[in-house]
């Protein structure tokens, strides 16, 4: 004879439900480093910024998305004299049928960096998160200014707002670097 252990059903499971999401609202996400070699003409940047959900993004929802975000201690290998910058983007961000908080979103929209050197650089963002989706990706295609025609991607961690679990996805912090290629 088999024996079972039930399932916990009310409180019990609301709390392991619970502990798990927290879990997963500790942990950073990661988005992968990439593959292409830099070619000249390229940036290569620290990376530090934020996207933020206005109002916090929620499952099967839609909201505004405002991304900032500093780039600094870059180099590149054709002489540039680009060594910082910043940037600042909006957009809009859709969520799945998933926790927001396990990272499962998706999220475009356009923005500009303003490079050390006084110059501007506009481009459109994509963000996905989620595998079933396409590629797990934080990238940029430079449509005007320096660097024009490159694609911009992010490698490093995320880690969403403490309290994601109680209140929805309102800040995502990213670190990493930045390359231009």
């Amino acid at each position: 004879m088999i024996s079972r252990t039930p399932k916990p059903r009310g409180p019990m499971r609301t709390a392991g439900v619970l502990a798990a999401s927290a879990a997963l609202t500790a942990a950073s996400f990661a988005f992968p480093a990439v593959s292409a070699h830099a070619a000249v003409g390229d940036l290569n940047c620290t990376a530090e910024g934020a996207l933020a959900f206005v109002p916090p993004l929620t499952s099967n929802a839609g909201v505004k998305v405002n991304a900032s975000a500093e780039l600094s201690k870059c180099a590149s290998a054709n002489g540039s004299r680009i060594t910082s910058g910043t940037a600042g983007a909006t957009g809009s961000a859709t969520a799945g049928s998933g926790a927001p908080c396990a990272l499962l979103f998706t999220a475009s929209g356009t923005g500009t960096y303003n490079w050390n050197t006084g110059e501007k650089s506009r481009f459109s963002f994509t963000v996905n998160t989620d595998p079933t989706k396409g590629t797990v990706t934080l990238s940029a295609k430079v449509t005007s200014g320096p660097f024009k025609g490159d694609m911009s991607t992010f490698a490093g961690a995320a880690t969403p707002n403490a309290d994601c679990a109680g209140k929805g996805l309102s800040k995502l912090t990213v670190r990493g670097t930045d390359l231009f290629a």
